[in-house]
């Protein structure tokens, strides 16, 4: 009877299984088809190892899986009734506030701190006698000793240490810094104020807030004279728009909306007028130009018109698409301008939207990806800036961050 059973489930299941599995390829050949193609061509090309090929197309099946939001849904509501704080096997908890986290039951010590910061000691060193000022700052972190409320036992990922240890070697080696987390959240935004619920970013208020103290930090220190009469980061100057329920960040689309629930998103949108050129490397390794104001070439309203709902990407996309290989942004209203090199990650899209009325150009490279088309150590050797900013989210220092002026 016991085998029975077993014969008489696999009966129904498999069946089903192959039929879920022809309506997932049905619906998505193409999609499918044509990531192979470029994994098979990466692989031929040297460019990737077939198990890194075979890894990638996995994970576009997944992403496109039929129903797939579905199923995380229907888990997310299961793991609501059973009360529970973490999700998937730890991959991430919810706080007693609602905020989810990344979270770790070990993580090796980061050993190279003092090899990053050598690295943007030789970054300094090398274009100083051109008069270019480097800064190094770090965004703060969404958990917060003595501040967020975990669940006993929840083993939350805190990068404290982190931060703290490269952060040492940067000033011991001379390099300026500033480390938001001291700011931020504080007495002017609130820890809910300065992050979302679903999402690892910070807030659009935040990045305001944070550029403003990035132009304080660089007004003190190298006397830019950036916004005297504090016109453009005067919070007046632009109009505040809250969008209720209107997010789901990259964290809560993998844990799903029964689990976290819903952000509200509060863009500002600038009262005065801007004229920008703005040039960026795509997905697909083109560039694509745009010219005019800065709602529609800084800021992107089509954004909040996704067509695909809340499981789509989050609207803090709003602000440079989010996040882009590399891009360069022209200020014609402000051609005697500074112009910066920015070193970041997603963190950044909004403070550079901020601070664009202040400068003539800003070049924006995403420290994380690897590029054939871009180099950051060539880059800098090729251009000229009166600063170069790098910014990094304490979880992303790491070596691939920092894959520049390597040499000794």
């Amino acid at each position: 009877m016991y085998l029975w059973r077993k014969k008489f489930f696999a009966l129904l299941f498999l069946p089903l299984l192959f039929l879920l599995a022809g309506l997932n390829l049905r619906q998505n050949y193409p999609e499918l088809r044509q990531a192979a193609l470029e994994n098979l061509q990466a692989v031929h090309d040297d460019a990737i190892s077939s198990a890194a090929a075979v890894a990638a197309l996995e994970e576009v099946m997944v992403s496109s899986l039929q129903g797939r939001m579905q199923y995380i849904e229907g888990y997310s509501y299961l793991q609501k009734l059973m009360d529970k704080r973490e999700f998937s096997n730890f991959s991430y908890i919810r706080d007693e506030q609602g905020m989810l986290h990344y979270a770790s039951f070990f993580r090796e010590d980061d050993l190279e701190p003092f090899l990053y910061a050598q690295r943007m000691q030789r970054l300094k060193e090398y274009v100083s006698p051109s008069g270019t000022k480097v800064l190094f700052v770090v965004a703060p972190a969404k958990y917060v000793p003595d501040t967020t409320a975990l669940r006993e036992g929840m083993p939350v990922n805190d990068p404290q240490m982190r931060v703290a240890g490269t952060l040492f070697y940067m000033n011991r080696l001379g390099i300026d810094t500033l480390d938001l987390n001291l700011s931020l959240p504080g007495e002017s935004l609130s820890y809910e104020e300065t992050f979302f619920r679903t999402d690892h970013h910070w807030t659009i208020p935040a990045a305001f807030e944070a550029t403003k103290i990035l132009v304080d930090e660089m007004n003190r220190l190298y006397q830019a004279d950036l916004d005297p009469e504090g016109f453009y980061l005067d919070r007046a100057q632009y109009e505040t728009v809250t969008y209720q329920n209107g997010m789901l960040g990259s964290m809560g689309r993998r844990t799903g909306v029964n689990f976290v629930g819903l952000d509200d998103f509060t863009a500002l949108w600038p009262r005065f007028s801007m004229h920008y050129q703005r040039e960026t490397l795509e997905e697909d390794g083109r560039y694509s130009y745009r010219e005019g104001e800065t709602a529609g070439t800084l800021i992107l309203p089509e954004v909040l018109m996704r067509e695909k709902g809340i499981y789509s990407d989050s609207q803090y996309s709003l602000y440079l698409n989010g996040l882009r290989t590399h891009e360069v942004i022209r200020n014609l209203d402000r051609p005697d301008g500074p112009k910066i090199l920015m070193i970041r990650d997603s963190y950044f899209s909004p403070v550079i939207a901020f601070l664009a009325p202040l400068c003539s150009e800003i070049h924006a490279i995403w420290s994380l990806e690897e590029s054939e088309q871009i180099d950051i150590e060539q880059y800098v050797r090729n251009h000229t800036f009166d600063y170069i900013i790098m910014e990094v989210y304490p979880y992303n220092i790491e070596a691939r961050a920092f894959s520049f002026f390597q040499g000794g």
